[in-house]
């Protein structure tokens, strides 16, 4: 595994394969290298069985599409549009349900930001995925949503749940390099929270995050209000 130490290192690392036209990218925050994670990049709807203790996921009569098809039929009547499969499930996605899609980016500077934008106290990683390799998973709605636009957002929809990867498919992004990473991005390609995340439910995660941060700072300007210093 690739583990360059500093922005620069990163950037030219992942820029070798950048120039080659070849690939896509996936930012994640966690390493995710313990079993039954390992060399692995899964769908979230993959992940809810793997992570089933009692049940086996190898075991060769274990079909992840069945089971999306299933929940999709539930899924329709909550959906007001009529949509294609493809958008029905990247609707799903979108607003943080289970799928057996896979986001990758066609930007490397978005998988970058999808690496660094939390879990500040653990390392990232950036998925560099050969294209060819996964050319006929690939699955891009007719109509995407702003957000899938703004992340060009790219869906693998891979029967098996999951993309074996190798250690040159991985480069490790380290803790203490996430938010001078996140300053980089915003300062030099003006890529942060309210540009990738750019409707309501951006506003709501980038809430659900700082909620506390609100709370204690207006504490604090009501507590020198009243003249009271130190508690402020």
């Amino acid at each position: 595994m690739h583990k360059p130490r500093t922005v620069n290192g990163i950037l030219r690392k992942i820029e070798e394969k950048v120039d080659t036209g070849e690939y896509l990218y996936r930012g994640e925050p966690e390493h995710y290298q313990e079993k039954p994670y390992y060399r692995k990049v899964s769908s979230n709807l993959y992940r809810v069985f793997l992570e089933d203790k009692e049940f086996d996921v190898e075991d060769e009569q274990f079909d992840i599409e069945v089971v999306q098809r299933e929940m999709l039929e539930i899924a329709k009547p909550f959906i007001r549009k009529t949509y294609s499969e493809i958008e029905c499930l990247a609707e799903v996605q979108h607003y943080g349900g289970k799928t057996n899609l896979i986001d990758f980016s066609e930007d490397y500077l978005i998988a970058l930001y999808m690496a660094c934008n939390s879990s500040l106290d653990k390392n990232g990683r950036v998925i560099t995925q050969r294209i060819e390799l996964i050319d006929s998973y690939i699955k891009n709605p007719y109509e995407p949503m702003n957000r899938v636009i703004a992340q060009k957002s790219v869906f693998v929809r891979h029967p098996d749940g999951f993309i074996q990867l190798n250690d040159e498919d991985v480069i490790n992004i380290p803790a203490v390099l996430k938010i001078p990473m996140q300053e980089h991005l915003k300062k030099a390609h003006g890529i942060y929270t309210e540009s990738v995340y750019n409707d309501i439910h951006g506003f709501i995660r980038h809430q659900s995050l700082k909620l506390e941060t609100y709370r204690m700072t207006y504490k604090g300007l009501s507590q020198e209000q009243k003249g009271d210093s130190e508690n402020g």
